[in-house]
């Protein structure tokens, strides 16, 4: 993947100094409520899909779409996992593989093309799901770039001492879409902070914008 971006203003460790932050638990007892009560039917749709995935006459058509219903049920309960059982918890992950199910398979009847490039094992210290979460969110600007035809282009590899995740699109490039109301970069910023990495910007080799996302990586492991 090839563009230019520049570093979004100094590094973002912030006052921590790259150590991981914990995040408040919510004490909201309604939203504890409702997002306990989600569980279950989270959990009817993701074995209700394996059910059906699992026989052996399913159209390939039918299967992938299955498996994007499947792939959004595991995220809800992953979100609601953190919420209310492990706020915050940081463990080793290889950002690759951590990504690998939000970040390399487009939606059924995607009217762009999307490619996902790792090279080796790039271990990072963050959040699981806060990783994910900001991946998330570059994805959906850069689906959102191309919703009328293009393509993205997802690479992620070691560069020095960090791991770094690159999502380029052949859109109109920053600025040439209307804005959303939300916490999308912000969010990401915020991550980055956390664990003291880098959000930078530029143009993509595909014409588009290029957002790249580095983290420092976890060295001996």
């Amino acid at each position: 993947m090839r563009g230019n971006a520049a570093r979004a203003g100094a590094s973002l460790g912030g006052t921590n100094g790259g150590t991981p932050r914990r995040q408040e638990e919510p004490d909201d007892p309604t939203l504890l409520r409702l997002r306990h009560d989600l569980r279950q039917p989270l959990a009817a749709i993701r074995w209700s899909v394996d059910a059906v995935n699992g026989t052996d006459d399913v159209p390939v058509h039918l299967s992938t779409t299955l498996d994007q219903i499947g792939r959004q049920a595991r995220w809800m309960e992953r979100l609601l996992t953190e919420v209310l059982d492990a706020p915050g918890r940081v463990v080793v992950v290889d950002l690759a593989d951590a990504l690998a199910d939000c970040c390399s398979t487009a939606p059924p009847s995607a009217p762009y093309e999307l490619s996902f490039t790792k090279a080796g094992r790039v271990p990072v210290l963050v959040d699981p799901v806060g990783l994910e979460r900001a991946a998330r969110n570059l994805m959906d600007n850069a689906m959102r770039a191309v919703a009328g035809g293009g393509r993205i282009e997802v690479e992620v590899r070691a560069r020095g001492t960090r791991g770094v995740l690159e999502v380029a699109d052949s859109g109109p490039g920053f600025g040439a879409l209307a804005p959303r109301q939300g916490h999308g970069l912000v969010g990401v910023h915020r991550f980055a902070d956390r664990f003291g990495g880098d959000l930078a910007f530029g143009t993509s080799g595909l014409g588009g914008a290029l957002v790249s996302l580095s983290l420092p990586r976890a060295l001996g492991w």
